[in-house]
């Protein structure tokens, strides 16, 4: 590895900025129906009808190297303005409209992918972002619980990089009255954020919970629901300045 890590610290800004990233639960629960209430999705939607460039990806990464045969390649990562370009200019994705951005995000929510903004700094030598442009560097991935990179990297890491992974003010609540401890939703949770307390009943860590929603979908007893537990703030990129001081540009 010598070699790479020699080549990767030629792209390394001055001033370090740290791989990131925000979870936006696609499927979440909205407590009051009828309630007009501002969800991830939104977010995500809104990012990208701001952008004056999409590309995509011509496959997920992470499910094309592992060979998913459970969810789609095809619905796959994306990158905005500058970095869209760069992307498509390196010859590993291509452009496509805005139209087809906001489709591949209505099809991951049907597939129950989670979405991500990511900053990933090891991505400026895979991409070939250079350091001037290292701050329109934004994709927004639309990860499985089974192949994703990010989920199993956090899983596996220190605290310090667990808190580089955010929610977007929705996360894990658990109905002790219906949980009946089968700890089924313990193995697959990318923070290891749950555990079974001393009454055998599932509970959160909030400070590692990033709200994905990957329990929920392994609970057989339907204890677990996703609820907003902070304000969300305006914007995907209000995220990345406000918890890790990266000022992200994707509207150039």
């Amino acid at each position: 590895f010598g070699p790479i890590y020699k080549k990767m610290m030629m792209f390394t800004p001055d001033e370090k900025r740290y791989s990131a990233g925000t979870v936006y639960n696609l499927n979440v629960d909205v407590s009051k129906k009828g309630e007009s209430v501002v969800v991830p999705m939104d977010l995500v939607k809104d990012m990208l009808r701001k952008a004056k460039y999409i590309a995509s990806t011509y496959a997920c990464i992470c499910r094309d190297a592992n060979d998913c045969q459970s969810y789609p390649k095809d619905v796959c990562c994306l990158f905005m303005s500058n970095s869209g370009r760069t992307v498509v200019d390196h010859k590993v994705g291509y452009q496509i409209s805005l139209e087809e951005a906001l489709a591949r995000v209505d099809k991951a929510a049907s597939l129950g992918l989670v979405g991500q903004a990511l900053f990933v700094e090891v991505e400026q030598f895979i991409w070939g972002f250079s350091n001037a442009t290292m701050e329109n560097f934004i994709e927004m991935c639309f990860c499985c619980p089974c192949c994703c990179v990010a989920f199993n990297l956090s899983k596996n890491a220190s605290r310090m990089v667990k808190q580089r992974f955010h929610h977007s003010g929705w996360q894990s609540l658990i109905d002790g009255n219906k949980c009946n401890g089968c700890g089924e939703c313990i193995k697959p949770c990318p923070q290891a954020a749950l555990s079974l307390d001393a009454g055998n009943k599932a509970v959160v860590n909030l400070e590692y919970c990033v709200g994905c929603g990957i329990c929920k979908t392994h609970c057989p007893v339907d204890a677990i629901s996703i609820k907003q537990t902070q304000p969300m703030l305006g914007s995907v990129q209000e995220y990345f300045l406000v918890d890790e001081r990266l000022d992200l540009k994707i509207e150039d």
